[in-house]
């Protein structure tokens, strides 16, 4: 008698683990995943399907990528028009990564890729203060015009001490959006909040990978900093998030191995996800999704 209930009960356990195993895991809340990119060296790890795959697995329903070279960003966003948007990047072609804004050809490329209808609007463009470009440098002036023309947004990444150094670009052209990379790179909030207050044609990219890495905004527990949480609530409606699944970012030019970024992407997620729970329920779902639907018009595809 005792064998026998001793059996049954090893039975019942069996079934609960089983049960349980194969129950689905909690899936994250909708996202919108702001700034991705599939790089030709991201390709050599990770075909398209599978990059299309990890984001639905991930409730990513809206996504915008951008790439080197520039045709990346549309071979994903072709896998999925419906809600993966592709930003076309002035690094059109191998090689031209650094020294992109001497080339007068990267006008012609971006115009015929903007009335081509494929890429919805221009970035990531890198302005690196001391190197280049300079903000008066013709071909990105020219990308300028060219957003204007297209009213199309621009994916800006700064890499300066003070929010000065963005300050005359937005004034001088308050009819062109522009998304900030990083929020800057990220600079304090008080900079931040100085920015916005000159140029309501800015919106901010809090695209970060970790704490060291443009994450600033979160200790190294993932608590969210009191002033980053007050001024991320004050400007609520401007800010939206993304990954940047670039790896190991912290070398600036690796060609001679692929990037692995995308094998990290939920790590990435969580990260972010673990944030943005810190705040109010209203900013969460802003920052999350409702803010990218917004600014890049896009619905994305249904929530599951």
């Amino acid at each position: 008698m005792m064998r026998l209930r001793n059996t049954i009960l090893l039975l019942s356990l069996l079934a609960l683990l089983q049960s349980c195993a194969t129950q689905k895991a909690p899936q994250p809340p909708a996202f919108a995943d702001i700034h991705l990119h599939y790089n030709w060296d991201h390709s050599e790890y990770i075909s398209v399907n599978e990059v299309v795959e990890k984001l639905r697995r991930n409730n990513v329903v809206l996504a915008v990528v951008s790439s080197v070279p520039s045709d990346y960003a549309n071979r994903l966003a072709s896998a999925a028009p419906e809600w993966i948007v592709a930003l076309y990047s002035p690094y059109y072609e191998a090689g031209n990564r650094h020294n992109w804004y001497f080339d007068e050809g990267v006008i012609d490329a971006a115009r015929q890729a903007l009335a081509n209808g494929n890429y919805a609007g221009l970035g990531e463009i890198h302005l690196v203060a001391g190197v280049g470009p300079r903000r008066d440098n013709p071909v990105f002036l020219g990308l300028i015009e060219l957003a204007r023309e297209f009213s199309v947004p621009m994916l800006l990444h700064t890499d300066a001490s003070s929010y000065r150094y963005l300050l005359p670009v937005c004034r001088q052209n308050r009819d062109v959006r522009i998304l900030w990379a990083h929020a800057g790179g990220i600079l304090e909030p008080q900079q931040l909040s100085l920015l916005l207050a000159e140029c309501d044609n800015v919106w901010l990219d809090l695209a970060a990978r970790d704490p060291w890495h443009y994450g600033g905004f979160v200790d190294n527990d993932g608590v969210l900093d009191t002033a980053w949480k007050e001024f991320i609530i004050a400007n609520q409606d401007k800010i939206m998030v993304g990954t940047d699944p670039v790896w190991n970012a912290h070398q600036m030019y690796r060609w001679y191995e692929a990037d692995q970024g995308w094998n990290h992407y939920e790590q990435l997620l969580r990260y972010h996800h673990a944030w943005i729970d810190q705040l109010p329920e209203s900013v969460q779902q802003k920052l999350r999704l409702s803010n990218a639907r917004t600014y890049f018009k896009q619905t994305g595809r249904r929530i599951d």
